[in-house]
């Protein structure tokens, strides 16, 4: 079933009447056996693609370049690491060891460096690991990735079974009544931009031209007024929507991410007497995961683009020897993270519920990928 309907409204409803988030004070995390954590990448420059009429097309953001970290994505990146070292500083020890982290990122500059900028953050050098007499407090940690056609796991939609059901859905007569919706909009964009849209996926590529443009100081053209960033950014949303729109396309464009946070979950439950054993796993991603993942859940409300450095927690527990998953969202609006509450769940929801909830989303191998 695609999940479509006029929900422009939303965007001026209340968050706290409309949302399943609950901010969370700082909790004892001494029941915590597990982590994993998916963030976007920082504040960046604009990609390449650019459309036909930008004024800045010859435009050269020396030194970043284009698709790069700007200095206050890497801030944004490094105070994830340090808000992570806060939270669970006595969970994961005074000093790093290779075993109880896996890091890794998609195969983009500006996740890896988002990656490399939270591993300092979240493991400074302390004690023995000091190394540089001048007083550094960094130290080289590892990290891995996969070429973008064989990450499943973050880049799913690239999936060939996925890109066949995402035709599907923007070649169906319901997604074709959508998009006309905003024809007068569209006409207008084209006229201006020099693009020819014919989907919610070109107008969320536009999206983020204008939104890296403007946050560089780039003064965008005055016809950007009318449709900009609302009406636009609403158009961009659409894509997240479209792109999740059926059970399938979530399975293919995110099960596998979840299916590997369970096996992992359930490795180190077996493992739980290995005191060195992993306790975090970070993924550097880009905010289309984020989306995807909080759409996953049936979580994404209320409806919006995730922020610069957003992250989404799935913290372990252990409580009378029966094992829970807590999600939390950091968007940035607010102080503090928020305490998501999933569906037909309490806050700690039972991994064996959590599993079930989400059971028929999750691929049975890799060969569904294509």
């Amino acid at each position: 079933m695609f999940i479509f309907g006029k929900w422009a409204p939303i965007f001026f409803t209340l968050v706290s009447t409309c949302t399943p988030f609950f901010i969370h004070k700082k909790e004892d995390t001494d029941t915590v056996i597990l982590t994993h954590v998916v963030f976007r990448h920082g504040n960046r420059t604009t990609d390449s693609s650019l459309y036909p009429k930008d004024p800045y097309l010859n435009y050269d953001y020396f030194p970043y370049d284009y698709g790069q970290l700007t200095n206050a994505g890497k801030v944004k990146e490094y105070t994830i690491g340090t808000s992570l070292r806060e939270r669970y500083d006595a969970f994961l020890g005074d000093v790093y060891y290779p075993k109880i982290v896996d890091a890794r990122s998609t195969d983009t500059n500006r996740t890896k460096m988002s990656l490399e900028l939270v591993l300092a953050g979240l493991f400074p050098p302390r004690t023995t690991q000091i190394w540089n007499p001048m007083n550094l407090t960094w130290q080289p940690i590892p990290y891995n990735y996969l070429p973008s056609s064989q990450d499943k796991e973050l880049q799913g939609h690239l999936c060939p079974k996925y890109l066949e059901e995402y035709n599907r859905i923007i070649s169906s007569d319901k997604f074709k009544a959508e998009f006309n919706k905003y024809s007068d909009t569209v006409v207008y964009l084209n006229k201006n931009t020099g693009l020819n849209l014919t989907s919610f996926h070109d107008v969320y590529n536009l999206y983020f031209v204008l939104t890296t443009e403007e946050e560089f100081g780039l003064k965008l053209p005055k016809w950007t007024e009318s449709v900009y960033p609302d009406l636009v950014r609403e158009m961009a949303i659409r894509e997240y929507l479209t792109g999740s729109g059926t059970d399938n396309s979530k399975r293919l464009g995110t099960g596998y991410l979840i299916k590997k946070i369970i096996e992992d979950t359930q490795n180190r439950i077996k493992d739980l007497e290995n005191k060195r054993g992993r306790k975090i796993y970070l993924y550097s991603a880009h905010e289309s995961n984020i989306a995807r993942l909080l759409l996953f859940l049936d979580i994404f409300q209320p409806l919006h683009v995730p922020n610069y450095g957003s992250y989404i927690i799935f913290e372990i527990h252990k409580k009378d020897d029966e094992y829970g998953v807590k999600v939390f969202y950091q968007d940035y609006l607010s102080e503090s993270l928020n305490l998501v509450r999933l569906p037909a769940c309490q806050d700690l929801c039972p991994l064996d519920k959590f599993i079930k909830l989400y059971q028929d989303l999750i691929p049975d191998d890799d060969s569904e990928c294509g």
